[in-house]
Parts: structure tokens; sequence; C-alpha cells
């Protein structure tokens, strides 16, 4: 077991690093030559059957890959090549080759500052959150993988969160935390198809895997809700912790586990009862987490332990405390879940955590 190391920045603190910078900065060249502008690996398919790696208790610390100022979230491509990052205050996205685990381009979001990313199913297109501490840009940026560039923008409600894509590509749900509604947003037009109202104030979103239901975490009211995708209406709540932050649907069981930001605590929901059936105590200021592919284990970041939890899904204890760099902000998992990516925001690097052993 390693041992927990205590930082100092938590989600309140992200609020006042996630403000616009000056940092707009130019798309780069790779270093081993390859033309970011021109796709790099993400329009290339996935195997439909990826082999997944089995998950071990105690993960291995590896390599760290400077990433830049304050970058805040990590998201994967669908086939497992690229890691897209959103550097909030430094008004880029940053993109990593996770075959070699270095930067291949730097992308401007010259809109405001990048806050999330969701990718499309086909790798396409990455959707992104973007937000001003002063609360007057509030859109989501279309960002095309194949040149690299924003392409559109679409205004949604007042600090859009942790966006989600429908399994089919045909939908995005965005979590607008001000707002406290969810905007529906029709990918083929890039224009907001309805808003949903949910309880105060929603702070993620994840879609179940048959792409039925939605769930968002709503932190002030300490409660999960359920969307019905068919009508798009409430089906109904769960109660979990205080502040609940962050969400992730597992890869093959009726689970959905979300993190207690303010509880420091994970809780998870049966989706078949809709009901809470297990409770982790995790590192200080829990806010994110992930499955692993193999659905064996649930990794925690907690932002001012400076660490990850690492937790037994069938027996719901904690098998590792992993430290990281400073703040770690966001985890994801790579499609064959060899490895993750662990966001440090205070430290300007991205962690990677070798789940296979």
């Amino acid at each position: 077991m390693l041992v927990l190391v205590l930082g100092g920045v938590g989600w309140f603190a992200y609020d006042r690093l996630s403000g616009s910078g000056a940092d707009t900065g130019a798309v780069v060249a790779s270093p081993n030559g390859v033309n970011p502008g021109s796709g790099l690996p993400a329009q290339e398919p996935a195997p439909a059957k990826p082999k997944i790696a089995t998950a071990v208790p105690i993960p291995t610390v590896g390599q760290t890959i400077p990433a830049g100022q304050t970058p805040g979230f990590v998201a994967i491509s669908p086939n497992g090549r690229l890691a897209y990052v959103a550097n909030r205050a430094a008004g880029v996205v940053t993109v990593i080759d996770t075959a070699v685990d270095k930067v291949t381009a730097t992308i401007p979001v010259q809109a405001g500052p990048p806050q999330y990313l969701a990718f499309a199913p086909d790798g396409k297109r990455v959707y992104v959150s973007i937000f001003n501490d002063e609360k007057t840009i509030n859109l989501v940026g279309v960002l095309d993988t194949t040149s690299n560039s924003i392409v559109s923008t679409i205004p949604v409600g007042t600090r859009p969160f942790a966006l989600a894509v429908t399994p089919d590509g045909s939908r995005l749900y965005v979590p607008n935390h001000d707002s406290g509604t969810v905007s529906v947003i029709d990918t083929a037009t890039s224009k907001v198809t309805t808003d949903i109202k949910v309880a105060p104030n929603p702070h993620w979103a994840a879609i179940s895997n048959d792409g039925t239901r939605v769930y968002t975490a709503n932190h002030e009211s300490g409660v999960v809700s359920i969307i019905d995708t068919s009508n798009n209406s409430v089906l109904g709540e769960v109660k979990v912790q205080i502040s609940p932050h962050s969400l992730a649907v597992a890869p093959s069981k009726p689970l959905v586990a979300n993190v207690n930001y303010d509880s420091d605590s994970l809780t998870v929901i049966d989706t078949t009862t809709e009901k809470v059936i297990a409770t982790v105590p995790v590192g200080r200021k829990p806010q994110d987490v992930a499955w692993s592919a193999d659905g064996r284990f649930v990794y925690v970041t907690a932002v001012e332990g400076d660490t990850v939890s690492v937790i037994n899904t069938d027996t719901w204890t904690t098998t590792a405390t992993v430290p990281t760099g400073g703040a770690p902000t966001s985890v994801a998992v790579l499609p064959d879940g060899s490895r993750a990516f662990v966001t440090n925001l205070n430290s300007g690097t991205i962690s990677v955590l070798h789940l296979a052993g």
C-alpha cells in the first residue's frame, strides 16, 4: 500500500485557477515528425473488440508527461491512440500521443478557457465545454480532430461542466452548473434541442452503455439525477452524500460510481434498483472517478490528497493509494485497460499509471 500524501488545492481553488489565460499558443509540430494538423492516428478505426488487460490491485506509477499549464481534464480517443487535455487557464487543448507519451500538438481555444472534453464515438470530433470565471462565456466548442481546430461553438447554459455523448454519437448532454439544467445538443445540426431542469447544480453527465439513461451528479443537492433519453424526462433521483462531483458508468455491470467532494467518499448506485449499494472512504476532496476496462477496480482522484485511490469492485475496499502530482483533477483509462492518465492541475503534468502491473 502506497502512502497518502496531502496537497493543497480543491475544486473551489480550481475555479480560481480556471479563468481565461494569455497563452493561446499555436499548433506545434510533433517531436517525431507527425503533422498534428493531419489528424494523427485519431481517424484510424479501433479494433472491434480490443484485448482487455487484467487490472491489478496496486498499479505501478510510470512516466510523468509535461502537459503545459493548468491541465484540468483528460479524455482518451476511442481507439486509445491520443489523449486530449483541457489546459484551463492556458486556453489551449494539448494532444498527447499515447504510443510515445509525448505532446504532439497544442490547439488554441480562442473562444475561452477549455474546461471539459468528450470524444464523439468515431473520434472525429471532440466536444469542449468552455466557460470563464466571469460567467460571460458559456459555450460548447466543436473540435475537428482532422484539422485540430475549433470549427464551431454552441451557446448553452451558464458554466457547462463535464459533458457526455450518446453511444451512437447523435446527441450531446451538457450539464450547466449555474443554470441547473442539462442542454441536449443535436450533433448533426450543432443546435440545442431542449434544456432539462435537474436538481442544483449539475456537475457531470454520464450515459449508460445502451444509451437509454443519462446520470448527472448534482453538487449542491447531494443527488444523482436519472434522465430517460427517449423523451429527455427526469425519471428520479438517488440520494448519495455531500457534494457529488463526478460519476462513471461501469463497463459491464449495472452500476454507476460517483465521488462526493465534501464527504471524501465514493458511492455506488445499482441502476436496476436505483439504490446505493456501497460507500467507500477515499482521499481528501475526490474530484474524478473511472473504472478499469475489465470492471475489477475503480480509480478516484483526490485533488487535495495528491493521490489516486484504487478500489476493488468485488469487496468495495481500497487496495492502494497511489501518489500523483499536485492537485489531480481527472483520470482516464485507455480502452485496453493497460494504463490510466491523470491530470495534475498544479504541477502542469500528466501522471501515467500502469494498471496491469
